[in-house]
């Protein structure tokens, strides 16, 4: 007998003192036969135990019993308060297919049966490898974010390229138009442009929980700078913890509090200012934990997320079968980090998130009876507080970080689905309950959905297999949308930015085998013929395009006349609808890294600052 059936064979007999400890009424019906008979097969197992194990162990193992046994006084105790409970605003019952949990032993099940589910796959995926199969490797999904870019026109300075106008998002480099914060290396670089050029620096290293911790982004607006890092605990347990500082005189920041949340740093938005800080958990049971113990108030900070080291009342949780992961979401205001004005936890296995100015609509793909299945839930929001609302679901998957998106109070939803033969896609429009007004189906045959863009009464979309088009979509009448035209192009977007009320920006790759950049300017003035109205096609000598998969790499502004991105070296452009797409050359513009570097302007000073370095030239007497 291996120490593992031993283990396990005490696993079975603290089962049994729980359950019956807990049906003290059932207990007084059973015979005195089952209680021998189980008295009998504890004494069984303690002589195994002593004949098995060292003698340490049997004394270790002997004690845990008693302990055990001496629990079933205090088993009937009630288990679903916490002195210590993180209260949020209780909300609505079910979050569309997620159920709010009616106390901690339902989240306790969920969890239980995920990890058993986990366990029967690691020892299936055991057997095939020692089987001889090596070609199994774990799926992996990104992180899915959707909407509508943000700038401000009235500004003489930019701001970070954001997905939902009047949405703003964290980045990894921030201007308020004074000064340049910049994540490096652990720490806060803020250099003072007042005057042009980059003048005196300070750096800024917030007092971490753990010198290992890691900033990941970092939101500045009118005074205030909120910088959100992820910290390892003593438990091995990942945790987003925000830190907010009064920047009133930048270059000496003074902190004005703190909030914590377990779980992974994955997104967050920020609306005035109220913060929404959105991490990643998972939910570890200690595999010799029972449900009695683990129920037991002073075992319940063991498992259950934590909020500011209190963990979230059950009331502001929702689940679903079998997951053990889940979306931790915090609001709370830059002025008043410490008071957190709401919390909800969705164990919905890290489903991806898109934000407007008012709901956040949380979406993930699933296999369901040999079909590809998106299912979407809302939950409103108004200054800090969340509410939930409904689900609804539709055939196939988003292919596209900019395929899902809110116009008017309707959800607009591009899916890209797969028969036995091909690909086809659909257009969905949802109305504020969550039920479907509308749909555009056989869109784009045989292709995949790369970039969209939603705008006013349009949606604008690129396919990639064969042809590469662009497609119009009318979306004025939520009921009946309808395609109006489409233009085949060689190459293909990634990114689709309005550039103004009658042009398209598309950035892409001018091959299949993606070694050359593609700018593109779409004339959609009339959208039934969208028309290519200049393109610029170019070779480069680095490996990876951010501006491709993360738009806040991207600066396009109108108004400015700038385009620009970062490959080998930071491209910066100009358009005009005659000589198209200039390159304004700068050697000041090279560096060696591929990724953390954005475009920022001044009045007419322009830098380039990422990983440590800030790159200046002055943008007169450059632009064609």
């Amino acid at each position: 007998m291996t120490k593992k059936d031993l283990f396990d064979g005490l696993n079975h007999i603290d089962e049994k003192i729980i359950e019956e400890a807990a049906e003290p009424v059932r207990i007084r019906k059973k015979s005195h036969k089952k209680l021998k008979k189980m008295a009998i097969s504890t004494a069984s197992i303690a002589a195994i135990l002593t004949v098995a194990v060292l003698g340490t162990e049997v004394v270790r193992l002997g004690n845990r019993v008693n302990e055990l046994e001496s629990a079933k006084s205090d088993a009937g105790e009630n288990t679903q308060k916490s002195n210590n409970a993180y209260a949020g605003v209780k909300s609505g019952d079910k979050l569309g297919e997620y159920i709010l949990a009616s106390n901690y032993e339902d989240l306790y099940y969920t969890v239980k049966s995920a990890q058993k589910k986990d366990k029967e796959m690691v020892e299936y995926d055991s057997v095939v490898i020692t089987g001889g199969a090596d070609d199994m490797a774990p799926s992996s999904g990104d992180m899915i974010e959707n909407s509508v870019l943000s700038s401000e026109e009235a500004s003489d300075y930019s701001t970070t390229n954001v997905m939902t106008d009047g949405v703003d998002e964290s980045d990894v480099v921030k201007t308020d138009g004074k000064y340049i914060y910049m994540v490096e290396d652990g720490q806060i670089s803020i250099t003072d442009i007042t005057d042009g050029k980059p003048g005196e620096e300070q750096k800024l290293r917030p007092d971490f929980e753990s010198p290992s911790d890691s900033i990941e982004e970092l939101y500045v607006n009118d005074g205030n700078m909120v910088i959100i890092t992820n910290h390892l605990n003593d438990e091995e347990n990942d945790e987003t913890i925000c830190y907010s500082y009064d920047i009133t005189d930048p270059l000496k920041p003074q902190l004005i509090g703190r909030s914590s949340q377990d779980g992974y740093y994955s997104t967050s938005r920020k609306i005035g200012s109220i913060v929404y800080v959105f991490s990643n958990t998972s939910i570890q049971m200690p595999e010799l934990m029972v449900k009695k113990a683990a129920l037991n108030p002073n075992n319940l900070d063991k498992w259950v997320p934590k909020v500011d080291g209190e963990i979230i009342n059950y009331d502001c949780i929702y689940i679903e079968d079998e997951t053990n992961s889940g979306t931790v979401i915090t609001s709370f205001n830059v002025d008043d980090p410490s008071t957190v004005i709401d919390t909800k936890c969705i164990m919905n296995g890290n489903d991806d998130v898109y934000v407007s100015n008012n709901a956040m609509y949380f979406y993930s793909m699933d296999w369901k009876r040999s079909r590809q299945i998106t299912t979407i839930s809302k939950m409103s929001f108004a200054d800090g507080i969340m509410e939930t609302g409904e689900s609804t679901s539709v055939s196939g998957y988003l292919n596209d970080k900019f395929a899902i998106n809110e116009i008017n109070g309707y959800l607009y939803v591009l899916a890209t689905d797969s028969d036995k033969e091909t690909e086809v896609n659909s257009l969905h429009v949802f109305d504020g309950e969550m039920k479907e007004t509308g749909v555009l189906n056989e869109i784009a045959r045989g292709e995949l959905v790369y970039a969209a863009r939603f705008v006013g009464n349009y949606v604008y979309f690129i396919t990639y297999k064969q042809t590469d088009p662009l497609f119009v979509a009318d979306i004025s009448n939520p009921s009946e949308p309808k395609l109006l035209g489409e233009l085949e192009v060689s190459g293909f977007s990634e990114y689709l930015h309005i550039w103004d009320d009658t042009h398209v920006l598309g950035i892409g790759y001018g091959d299949s085998d993606r070694k050359t950049i593609k700018l593109t300017m779409f004339d959609v003035s009339d959208p039934a013929h969208p028309v290519e109205e200049n393109q610029k096609i170019f070779d480069h000598e680095g490996y990876y395009c951010e501006a491709m998969n993360n738009y806040k790499a991207v600066l396009a502004e109108p108004q400015k006349n700038l385009i620009g991105f970062a490959v080998d070296k930071y491209y910066l452009f100009s358009y005009d609808s005659g000589k198209g797409f200039e390159l304004m050359e700068d050697a000041s513009l090279k560096f060696e890294n591929e990724r953390g570097y954005r475009g920022i302007y001044k009045d007419d000073d322009f830098y380039v600052a990422g990983n440590g370095e800030i790159n200046y030239f002055q943008l007169t007497g450059k632009k064609s």
